[in-house]
């Protein structure tokens, strides 16, 4: 996760005038890289971001209460930048005629939370609607909230990532079933390769940097001098925003966020075949102007999924002759100390088919093709590691990849195992993965929702990680 950045100082209406912090312990914990956390300030930056929140059923048909309240769960995520100075998240809300803003601390979920961060769960259970009241009086009743992260020096950080405004909070009542929904575009999962950027320069010009494949990332990136017809402000603070509409083709799926600060990420989906995008900038008083490539939208291809994806096989052997070639089907391997010393070739190898793209010679082919190996300790929930799959050459009318199993090797030269290992009854470190491929969003299993299994062994005594790892 990028370190914490600067981000402008939040007013959130007459919130800000009513809140007054809790005696709470805030003496441990470095500052915030870029951030000053002796003053309340708007994170647009996923250091604080709410997942989703609502109400759990009771099993009977209704809801949980407490009292006469009924209770609310939330997942609040943290990025681990902000974990490891040991912040914990919060939750403001405010209900109705009541003034009051109550606080709710978050407490270390366990569920995992996406690559890059970490999840607290988030319990309201007072002070808010309930059963007891009428229909009339439901229709109406509106909840306040935003999360945050109250810093070393006595500033807190709020959560802006889907509510760009700083006057803004999330707002939860009865058209909307009383619940903020997940949303996959809002700070996604951090990964270890570069997304897809499309850049809109304050020339006009738009650039793309990098194929926009199914199933990952697309940042767009928005100079706000393309667009300056509305720019309202009070006391300070910005009272406009310009937002990125997405929509997904063929599907037509729509989505919104805020690129007042720069830039917004949105997910990829695995059944898009293109994306169009337009920009909207809004302030107070109904001010609205757009930036729509004249009306016809700025359009961009999405990576299309090979017609065939095959020919999963490792070869360890110490032939130089060809990366791939005599590597036996696919149906585990194990790559030990032998091979760590002594083979030439460890590779993982797979073939995909796309008329029209693979069947030719291309200089570019690379580019068209965003093929990876995701792999994860076998059998266990944590989130997939990945590597980028190096396009190895042509054969016939297929693209061959040969990923080293040396690139994923737990046991590596001077690293520690980011996996669980043990040791074997020969006296040997031993770890076990399962691991399949994905090429522009399509996925090589062995079957539906399998992966392929794969150990690898090494000598227990190793130096570096009796004195490095632990």
């Amino acid at each position: 996760m990028i370190a914490i950045r600067s981000a402008a100082l939040i007013a959130l209406a007459g919130l800000a005038a009513c809140l007054d912090a809790p005696d709470v312990d805030t003496s441990t914990g470095a500052p915030l890289v870029g951030v000053d956390g002796s003053v309340d300030s708007a994170d647009r930056s996923c250091n604080v971001v709410l997942r989703e929140l609502a109400r759990p059923r009771n099993g009977t048909g209704g809801y949980e209460t407490a009292g006469s309240s009924w209770v609310w769960n939330g997942a609040v995520d943290i990025s681990a930048a902000a974990a490891a100075e040991g912040l914990v998240p919060s939750m403001l809300y405010q209900y109705g005629s009541d003034p009051t803003w109550y606080e709710a601390i978050g407490t270390t979920s366990a569920v995992t939370a996406p690559a890059g961060f970490a999840r607290f769960d988030i319990r309201l259970d007072a002070h808010l609607p309930g059963p007891g009241m009428s229909g009339t009086s439901l229709s109406t009743a509106k909840v306040q909230m935003v999360p945050f992260l109250r810093l070393a020096g006595g500033g807190r950080l709020f959560d802006h990532n889907r509510n760009s405004d700083d006057l803004a909070s999330y707002v939860i009542d009865a058209s909307g079933d009383f619940q903020v929904r997940a949303s996959t575009a809002v700070c996604p999962a951090v990964t270890t390769t570069p997304t897809a950027r499309l850049i809109f320069a304050p020339d006009f010009s738009e650039t793309q940097n990098g194929g926009i494949s199914p199933g990952r990332a697309l940042r767009v990136e928005y100079d706000a001098r393309r667009l300056t017809a509305c720019r309202n402000s009070q006391n300070g603070h910005d009272l406009w925003d310009i937002g990125a509409h997405v929509r997904w083709l063929p599907s037509g799926a729509t989505e919104l966020a805020s690129v007042h600060s720069g830039a917004a990420t949105f997910a990829v989906p695995l059944d898009a075949r293109g994306v169009e995008i337009w920009f909207e900038n809004t302030a107070s008083q109904g001010c609205q102007a757009w930036d729509s490539n004249m009306g016809a939208n700025y359009r961009y291809d999405v990576l299309a999924p090979p017609s065939w994806l095959g020919d999963a096989r490792v070869l360890i052997t110490r032939d130089t002759s060809d990366p791939c070639n005599g590597a036996p089907a696919l149906g585990g391997f194990n790559f030990e100390t032998w091979a760590r010393q002594r083979a030439a070739m460890t590779n993982l190898c797979f073939r995909a088919w796309q008329p029209g793209v693979t069947d030719h010679d291309d200089p570019n082919l690379w580019q068209k093709l965003d093929a990876r190996i995701v792999w994860r300790a076998r059998g266990s929930s944590e989130p997939w590691r990945e590597v980028t799959a190096p396009l190895d050459r042509r054969v016939g009318n297929d693209a061959r990849w040969a990923v080293s199993l040396r690139s994923i090797d737990p046991f590596r030269s001077y690293h520690c195992p980011e996996i669980p290992t043990t040791i074997t009854a020969t006296g040997y470190a031993h770890a076990e993965i399962e691991w399949y491929a994905i090429v522009n969003g399509a996925e090589l299993r062995p079957a539906a929702g399998a992966a392929y299994p794969g150990t690898f062994e090494d000598y227990a005594n190793d130096a570096y990680r009796a004195a490095n790892c632990h």
